[in-house]
């Protein structure tokens, strides 16, 4: 008797929920729209996947995705109908058409807001003296990542903080003692206002909130390095991205959490840009926790020590090529 294996997941770019359900080697995918069939068969140690050609790209990534999720060892599996666009998609064809777990990961249309989007021309502006591109606005509120964890049983969701939904939250989180000790934001209510405020208006950085379940668990700056303050200490791109983080909610520390959230948060950070070849950070030098992680996450790695006029900071790397080569999802 066969085991079903039931999963969950969000087309952030089209805002559809999809289900997945398999029971031995067949299955249903289901939209708020449809629901359509697939069938798997093993060969030479291959898996196929058989999925009706006019199904949509997101349909087809659900019926991908649960199949990745349910064998975590599975390296790459081979469609053997090729729906109609897929293979624009991917950047190949041919039938039966491989798909590589490191290839899939890629694939944005399921994660990220701006998943159906093409990739817009460059527009270069100064800053201060410093040219960069011209960097995409995004809205209080705005949902920009979502994702499944089904081996933690939470779904992961990533939005633009909104001042009057997140304030309370934010403040009662910097003054924690173990948050500010880092961040030293243990300021008035009002002065936090203006400090998210300030942020939300900034074209080179925004703030987010991070949640499971709809529950608010963490925050996040997310900025462009070759604009901000860290830009002169390294050789930055043009589409470097940085990160500034904390884990507020206590009921949701620990590593198992804090693995699953920077995971995503760095898939994210990927595939929102495509450009984006390089993700930093720079924790103060003796945030002990933070490097100590840095050493299970083998995508990231230290790069050096150096002074910033406020601190002490190690500069941190996580490279395109090293985290989806490394099967981090």
């Amino acid at each position: 008797m066969s085991t079903t294996f039931l999963f969950s997941t969000y087309a952030c770019s089209t805002q559809e929920a999809l289900t997945v359900q398999i029971a031995g080697h067949s299955g249903q995918v289901r939209s708020p729209k449809e629901a359509l069939l697939f069938d798997t068969f093993t060969e030479a140690d291959k898996l196929f996947v058989n999925i009706q050609a006019d199904a949509c790209d997101v349909m087809t990534l659900a019926v991908l995705e649960a199949l990745f999720v349910q064998n975590s060892s599975l390296q790459s599996l081979w469609l053997n109908k090729v729906p109609a666009g897929f293979s624009r998609l991917l950047g190949k064809s041919g039938t039966p058409l491989e798909v590589t777990r490191q290839e899939f990961f890629q694939l944005r249309p399921l994660w990220v807001h701006n998943g159906k989007e093409n990739i817009t021309p460059e527009t270069w502006t100064l800053t201060k003296e410093v040219s960069h591109p011209v960097r995409p606005r995004v809205k209080p509120g705005q949902i920009l990542y979502q994702r499944s964890l089904t081996h933690l049983g939470k779904t992961l969701r990533l939005r633009v903080a909104d001042i009057e939904k997140d304030l309370d939250i934010f403040h009662d989180w910097h003054n924690q003692p173990r948050v500010f000790d880092f961040w030293e934001l243990n300021k008035p209510k009002e002065e936090l206002r203006e400090y998210l405020k300030k942020g939300l208006e900034d074209p080179h950085q925004f703030p987010v909130i991070v949640e499971f379940d709809e529950t608010s668990v963490g925050y996040f700056e997310m900025y462009w390095t070759k604009e901000d303050r860290l830009g002169p200490y390294y050789d930055s791109e043009a589409f470097d991205r940085g990160l500034h983080f904390l884990i507020g909610n206590e009921k949701f520390l620990g590593f198992a959490n804090t693995d699953a959230i920077l995971k995503s948060v760095t898939h994210y950070l990927f595939l929102e840009e495509p450009r984006t070849r390089k993700i930093m950070a720079e924790p103060r030098s003796d945030n002990a926790k933070v490097l100590r992680y840095v050493e299970t996450f083998t995508a990231w790695k230290k790069l050096k020590e150096f002074d910033f006029p406020h601190k002490r900071a190690a500069l941190l790397e996580c490279r395109r090529e090293a985290f989806f080569g490394g099967n981090f999802l």
